[in-house]
């Protein structure tokens, strides 16, 4: 045998064409080994865990640095000053109020302005409606449809009124009558005993008389619902009133018999487990009384609006039906345009009566007195400026619709590159859009936060305004969101692969977006989902 052995050890594994072989079947099953491997696994998914952070948006714009506003700062009109709010030698920001004058009555004259433009516009409204016949059908539909609606609802007010009575019912005495004796006599006594004589004394009084609103409630719960009967919503409103008052009996009965409970103490006649229980059935009457009066609540509530939904669809048809004359129409728009002018004015008016800083400054001069009746375009305060030049950059009317005077801006200037970083306020922002060329935008004035001697006029300067800035909010790459219409989702792990989440988008910067609705932290979602 051991001959055998190492003939077989030199001879046959010592070959070399056998050593070759073994070797070809060696690399042969490794190379299978990892096909295998690489052809059956899952590729391989990025997921993300949604992270609380903070998140920026930025609105970037290009511009010139120009010369800064006049020092000078006058109220616009006439008035009597109600308050000067700095003094000389005083350091005021941008955005600051220096000086008001007595605005009572001007926010008085803007109400008033803006009640007769509300009013105006709803006076042409209706009149622009007309009355064609495809109006009127519409109207009608409308009528029928919220007669349709209150005819439904009082349709199910007798079972609900049974279905209230008969739970009532058969609560009381499935939760309570193990704990009176002669339960539904008139002098029941309660077969605990308890510490609140008070508590003791109300519960057997509110059981008498819970025992009698029952027996007068019963035969107007079941008139109501007997087959065939037809009562008017005159007698449904009653008798949901009706039916609440009830109720409320049993509330407060239940409410006495929760004291006395609370108050009480074992004996041989009720075990400490016995008050337990009693408790709890006392507890689960108590809300199921409660579901009953919320549920009829509602129910008269849902009447209530389906009745005015009536009433304000007949009034809709009957002002269609009157019709207006183009004259009449015309006199409506006329009537508008005064209107808003008159808004306008207003608001202006009210604009005028306070001075604001524009830029951050020192108080140079104070020219008014509190008490002071001033005329138009007198000078109240004089500022000299921290930083004598500002920027004016354009930016989009989506843009402008978030930018607002004193908020943080960086700018950095063409001469100097990237590197170098003035910081600036926003002043103002136009509401319309102006310029010329391809600088049609909204005009956003900057003020340098430091009179800097590097900044020069005419200097090319590129701003990035801090417009919203919110913290401890949950914030994911906008490569994991996708848009289908006006929906956003990310998708999250399934049972199999993902599936689609409803998210609502806050404020976007740099590749992130905030999730204010849809996800929460520490959730899972797919990283790139496009």
């Amino acid at each position: 045998m051991d001959s055998i052995k190492k003939f077989f050890d030199k001879e046959v594994l010592g070959h070399p064409l056998v050593l070759a072989a073994i070797g070809a079947v060696v690399v042969i099953a490794l190379a299978s080994g990892v096909y295998y491997i690489s052809a059956t696994r899952t590729p391989a998914t990025s997921w993300g865990t949604a992270s609380v952070g903070s998140i920026e948006q930025v609105v970037v714009g290009t511009g010139t640095v120009a010369p800064a506003q006049n020092p000078d700062l006058a109220f616009q009109s006439g008035g009597r000053v109600a308050a000067v709010n700095v003094a000389v030698g005083q350091n005021v920001g941008v955005g600051e109020v220096l000086a008001s004058l007595d605005t009572a009555s001007l926010n008085a004259a803007l109400s008033q302005a803006k009640a007769a433009l509300a009013s105006q516009k709803a006076k042409l409204d209706a009149m622009q409606a007309g009355a064609l016949q495809t109006d009127v059908d519409a109207k009608k539909t409308a009528v029928a449809q919220a007669q349709q609606v209150l005819t439904n609802l009082y349709s199910s007010v007798p079972a609900a009124i049974e279905n209230a009575y008969q739970a009532t019912y058969s609560g009381l005495h499935t939760n309570t009558d193990t704990l009176f004796s002669n339960p539904d006599s008139q002098n029941p006594t309660l077969l605990f005993q308890t510490t609140d004589s008070q508590a003791s004394t109300n519960v057997t009084s509110g059981r008498t008389v819970l025992k009698n609103a029952l027996v007068a409630w019963q035969p107007e719960a079941a008139t109501l619902a007997a087959p065939g009967a037809a009562p008017s919503p005159a007698d449904l409103d009653t008798a949901l009133g009706y039916s609440l008052e009830q109720l409320k009996i049993a509330q407060t009965f239940d409410g006495y018999l929760l004291e006395a409970l609370g108050a009480s103490i074992p004996s041989n006649n009720f075990t400490q487990s016995q008050l337990g229980a009693a408790r709890v059935a006392a507890g689960t009457l108590s809300g199921s009384i409660n579901n009953l009066i919320t549920s009829l609540q509602q129910t008269q509530q849902q009447i209530a609006s389906a009745k005015i939904g009536v009433q304000s669809a007949t009034d809709s048809l009957n002002q269609t039906l009157a019709g207006s004359t183009s004259q009449d129409i015309e006199a409506a728009q006329a009537a508008v345009a005064g209107a808003e002018a008159g808004v306008e004015s207003a608001q202006a008016l009210l604009g005028n009566a306070i001075v604001v800083a524009p830029f951050s400054g020192t108080v140079s001069s104070v020219a008014v007195k509190s008490g002071q009746v001033v005329a138009p375009n007198t000078t109240a305060v004089s500022l000299t400026p921290h930083s004598a030049l500002q920027v004016e950059v354009y930016v989009s009317e989506v843009d402008a619709a978030v930018l607002k005077s004193g908020q943080a801006a960086e700018v950095t200037l063409d001469a100097y590159g990237t590197g170098r970083l003035f910081p600036a306020t926003v002043v103002s922002v136009d509401r319309s859009p102006s310029g010329s060329g391809n600088t049609v935008g909204y005009k956003v004035t900057l003020q340098f936060a430091e009179n800097d001697s590097a900044i020069a006029l005419g200097m090319g300067a590129n701003v990035s305004i801090v417009a919203a800035q919110k913290n401890n909010v949950v914030i994911v790459p906008i490569s994991a969101v996708i848009q289908n219409g006006n929906q956003d989702f990310v998708l999250v792990p399934a049972t199999s692969g993902t599936s689609p989440r409803a998210v609502t988008l806050g404020i976007e910067s740099a590749g992130s977006v905030e999730i204010t609705s849809g996800l929460a932290p520490g959730e899972t979602y797919l990283l790139t989902a496009h």
